[in-house]
């Protein structure tokens, strides 16, 4: 008949392999699908000497599940801004007219900085992050929509 300290010991095991491996489960998926919280930036493979003042620079990135994120890159002095392609609340993609942005099918106008400038869109494009790494533009993917 196994001693009282010998059960305890056991179940402490147990307990302890348990937790062990619902940790080590959670890093795992965490090394595979990334935190929700931690930012998956893309290189855009575009040198910020490559965009002209103010002109907006069209792109598609694609992340490893295939996902594609249409962007419009503008850059304004040292500062690099990323806008979607594909405006929340807009059914078509933006054209280039120039420094201006155009979604013909809402009757909408936007500076390169993505502000409106005509028709019923009232709110600013949203801007996602973006930073110059490594002599290349990168975006933060997780706060595109």
């Amino acid at each position: 008949m196994p001693s009282q300290a010998g059960r305890k010991g056991k179940v402490f095991l147990v307990l302890f392999g348990s937790l062990l491996g619902l940790g080590l489960c959670g890093i795992f998926g965490l090394a595979i699908f990334g935190a929700p919280w931690t930012p998956r930036w893309l290189d855009t493979g575009v040198p910020p000497d490559r965009l002209s003042e103010g002109i907006p620079f069209p792109i598609t990135l694609s992340d490893r599940s295939g996902r594609i994120y249409p962007l419009i890159l503008v850059r304004t002095g040292e500062q690099i801004r990323a806008f979607p392609m594909q405006p929340p609340g807009i059914s078509c993609l933006l054209k280039i007219e120039g420094p201006v942005l155009v979604a013909e099918c809402a009757g909408c106008r936007f500076a390169a900085d993505g502000r409106p400038l005509a028709g019923p869109c009232a709110s600013p494009l949203p801007t996602y992050p973006a930073r110059i790494m490594g002599g290349s533009i990168w975006i933060d993917i997780n706060r595109l929509p």
